[in-house]
């Protein structure tokens, strides 16, 4: 269940306040798949059941109560430290959300992670992965795709050198059975050499990704007085995660005008129009520069559409936002987009 769908639930007010559990199920169901992956990277998988187990049984979580459960945990992590990965990494982000005996119950045997080389390849983000294998022997390239998942390893393809892919594609068909110590012997280089400097790169820039991974899923309203709670407790994070997040407002001002009409048509009008209505009622510059990038009859469609369309309520209009933003940030992800700088808006 993403942002949007928590969104979606939030139809009834919950009936108390969550308990610890319930509340971490919460923030990692709106950081999404990747980031909350890379929070709960090294606990042991048999304690992820525990989570599991929350988050399919969450009921209806209504905005004032996802608001507060965010900004619980934006608070406690805009006031830590450098987050970096590891036990005792995880032990302090839930230390907002969780109590004392329930982290290390957890936790577990965390710190001994049994989590494969592997494993945690196949949690790495694609084009990450991609720029690694793309610098290394072809062959070497297809003994670690051949251990990817297979909808893994079609994406770094995609973004290896054509050139260099067919090569790797053509060795796929003939890697090596590898012994055991030669096995460990690779295994052992990628940790050290792509999976470690790669933990050390996320846990620089984790903070600021995970507070704007989470901007999205709170009412602008909160969002917003986060926002200048962090400029006056921590500007240089506050600068950070402005740079990091993407809301409905920066359409106008980071979306290349090109990608515009793509994202028209795949939103689909049941998410767009609410969007473009909700953004109206705010008078946000990103409804102008949205039908300013459209077909000329197109847009003046959804201009008469959006005349004789009433005024929505906030939680219709903010669900619209935040999956048109998904969407956006999704192809944003998979390279499809490159957003401009704020500078260059």
């Amino acid at each position: 269940m993403t942002g949007t769908a928590v969104l979606d639930a939030a139809s009834a007010a919950a009936p108390s306040a969550p308990r610890p559990i319930e509340k971490a199920a919460i923030i990692l169901t709106a950081l999404g798949p990747e980031l909350a992956s890379s929070v709960l990277r090294d606990v042991n998988p048999d304690n992820l059941k525990r989570f599991a187990q929350a988050t399919a049984s969450l009921g209806p979580v209504s905005q004032q109560t996802l608001d507060a459960v965010i900004l619980e945990f934006l608070d406690a992590l805009a006031a830590g430290s450098d987050v970096a990965g590891g036990a005792d990494a995880a032990r302090r982000l839930l230390a907002g959300i969780l109590d004392e005996d329930q982290i290390s119950e957890l936790l577990g045997d965390a710190g001994s992670s049994r989590i494969t080389v592997w494993e945690r390849m196949n949690m790495a983000p694609v084009a990450a992965i991609a720029a690694y294998v793309g610098n290394e022997h072809p062959q070497t390239a297809a003994v670690v795709l051949s251990e990817l998942k297979s909808d893994t390893a079609a994406s770094v393809l995609e973004r290896l050198d054509q050139t260099f892919a067919r090569d790797v594609v053509l060795r796929l068909s003939r890697v090596p059975s590898l012994d055991r110590r030669m096995h460990d012997a690779v295994a052992a280089a990628i940790d050290q050499d792509f999976l470690s400097a790669l933990q050390r790169g996320q846990s620089r820039r984790r903070p600021a990704e995970l507070i704007a991974g989470l901007m999205n899923n709170i009412s602008s309203e909160a969002r917003e007085d986060f926002l200048t709670h962090l400029e006056n407790t921590a500007p240089d994070l506050a600068s950070d995660v402005q740079r990091t997040m993407f809301t409905f407002a920066d359409i106008a001002t980071r979306l290349p005008a090109r990608e515009v009409g793509t994202i028209v048509r795949e939103v689909g009008e049941d998410i767009l129009l609410p969007a473009l209505k909700f953004g109206q009622m705010q008078g946000s510059d990103s409804v102008r520069f949205i039908l300013e990038n459209i077909p000329r009859r197109l847009a003046e469609h959804y201009v008469e559409e959006l005349s004789q369309m009433d005024d929505i309520s906030r939680k219709e209009g903010e669900a619209a936002h935040i999956e048109l933003t998904r969407l956006i940030l999704d192809r944003q992800k998979s390279g499809a987009i490159t957003f401009l700088d704020r500078d260059e808006g």
